[in-house]
C-alpha cells in the first residue's frame, strides 16, 4: 500500500526509448515550415481547389423543393460572360433589308398531301377550297377593319374556323391576334394576314415537263402516233339534247356533314359547276382521239370533288366513268353523267336566285 509521499515506481520501456533516441527528431525554424508549406501549396493549390469545389457541388446540391436562389450562381458558371456575349450578338443580329423583304415574301408551303389525307378529300379538292377561304377573306376584309365591333367578331370567327377545318394553324394565330390586339394594332395584323394568304403555296418544286417536242421526236415515231390517232378517232358526243334526270342535292345537309357555313358549301359548288363545264369540254375531246386513259382522268377529277361536296348521285355517275375499260360505253355513261349534272346545275341556280 502506498503512501502519499510514496513515489510511484517508473517502468521504463528500453526498446521505445533505443528507437527514440535512433530516430532523432529533426528540429524546423517557423520560416523553414513557412517555405515548405508555401511550396506544398503551391504545388498541390489545383488539386485541392479541383477537390473542395468537387465537395462544395455535391454538398450544395439543390433539393426538388429547394427555391432557385442560386440558380443564377449556376447559370454564371455554366454561361461564362464570353457565352453570354455571343448569345447576345447573336440575338440582336439585325435583318437587312433585302433579306428581311425575302423572309417576308418568302412562299409558305402547305404538305396538302398529308393535310388532304387527314382531311379525308383529294388535294385537287383542297386546293379548291384553299382558293374558295382566300376568296371568301377578301370578300370579308372590310368587315374586318369595321368599326362594328359584332360584324368584326362575326367575320373572324368564320375565318378562324376555315383555317382550322383546312389546317392553317400559322394562319389562325394571325386572327387570334386581330382578335386581341388594339385598334391601333389592327391595320398592322390585318395586312399581315393577307400577305401570308398570298404567300401560301401548295407546290414544293416544279415538276420537269416531259419531252414533248415533236422536232426532237424521231419523224418515223411522230408519223406512227399519228397513224393510231386516225384509227382510234371518234365521232363527236352529241350532249345537246340532253334532258336532266333529277335528284334531290340539299346544301344544308352537305353543309351539317362538312361541319362547314352553309355559305361556303355554295360556294364550293358553284366552282365546280364551272369545273365541270370546263372538264367535260376536255372529255369530249379526249374520246374523240380515242384516248380513254383521259377520260377516265377526268372522271376520277369530277368524282372526287362532288363526292366530296356530298353529291352522291352525280358523283355515282363519274366513278362508272373512272373505271370503265370499254371506250365504246363512253357515250352512254357521258350522257348518263350529263343528265345528273344539269339537275345540279338547275337547282343551284334556284337556290342562288332566292
Amino acid at each position: 500500500m502506498l503512501t502519499d509521499n510514496d513515489e510511484l515506481p517508473i517502468d521504463i520501456d528500453t526498446s521505445k526509448q533505443k528507437s527514440t533516441e535512433e530516430e532523432p527528431l529533426l528540429e524546423l525554424s517557423d520560416s523553414d515550415l513557412f517555405d515548405i508549406k508555401e511550396s506544398d501549396d503551391s504545388d498541390l493549390f489545383d488539386i485541392k481547389e479541383s477537390d473542395e469545389k468537387e465537395h462544395t457541388e455535391a454538398t450544395n446540391i439543390p433539393s426538388a423543393g429547394q427555391e432557385a436562389s442560386d440558380e443564377p450562381e449556376l447559370l454564371d458558371l455554366l454561361l461564362p460572360e464570353e457565352a453570354d456575349n455571343a448569345i447576345e450578338q447573336i440575338q440582336e443580329k439585325v435583318q437587312t433589308p433585302s433579306e428581311l423583304a425575302a423572309s417576308q415574301s418568302a412562299p409558305i408551303y402547305i404538305d396538302i398531301e398529308r393535310i388532304s389525307e387527314k382531311i379525308g378529300i383529294s388535294t385537287d379538292d383542297y386546293n379548291l377550297f384553299l382558293n374558295e377561304y382566300i376568296d371568301t377573306a377578301l370578300a370579308l376584309e372590310e368587315a374586318l377593319q369595321s368599326e362594328n365591333n359584332k360584324e368584326q367578331i362575326e367575320a373572324l370567327a368564320k375565318l378562324s374556323h376555315l383555317s382550322n377545318v383546312l389546317h392553317l394553324p400559322f394562319v389562325s394565330d394571325i386572327l387570334t391576334q386581330i382578335e386581341n390586339t388594339t385598334s391601333q394594332e389592327r391595320d398592322k395584323h390585318i395586312e399581315s394576314f393577307f400577305s401570308t394568304l398570298g404567300r401560301l403555296s401548295t407546290a414544293h418544286f416544279e415538276e420537269e415537263m416531259p419531252l414533248t417536242d415533236k422536232d426532237e421526236l424521231p419523224k418515223e415515231q411522230i408519223q406512227q402516233s399519228e397513224e393510231v390517232l386516225d384509227e382510234n378517232k371518234r365521232a363527236p358526243i352529241d350532249l345537246s339534247d340532253i334532258k336532266p334526270i333529277h335528284f334531290d342535292f340539299q346544301l344544308e345537309a352537305a353543309a351539317e356533314d362538312l361541319s362547314l357555313p352553309v355559305e361556303l358549301i355554295e360556294e364550293f359548288v358553284g366552282d365546280f359547276i364551272q369545273q365541270a363545264h370546263e372538264e367535260t369540254k376536255k372529255m369530249l375531246a379526249a374520246y374523240e382521239k380515242g384516248d380513254l386513259e383521259t377520260v377516265q382522268k377526268i372522271g376520277h377529277l369530277l368524282k372526287g370533288t362532288s363526292s366530296n361536296l356530298r353529291i352522291t348521285q352525280l358523283s355515282d355517275t363519274l366513278y362508272e366513268i373512272q373505271f370503265n375499260e370499254d371506250i365504246e360505253r363512253v357515250p352512254e355513261l357521258v350522257r348518263n353523267y350529263w343528265a345528273h349534272f344539269l339537275s345540279l346545275e338547275n337547282q343551284f341556280k334556284l337556290i342562288s336566285n332566292t
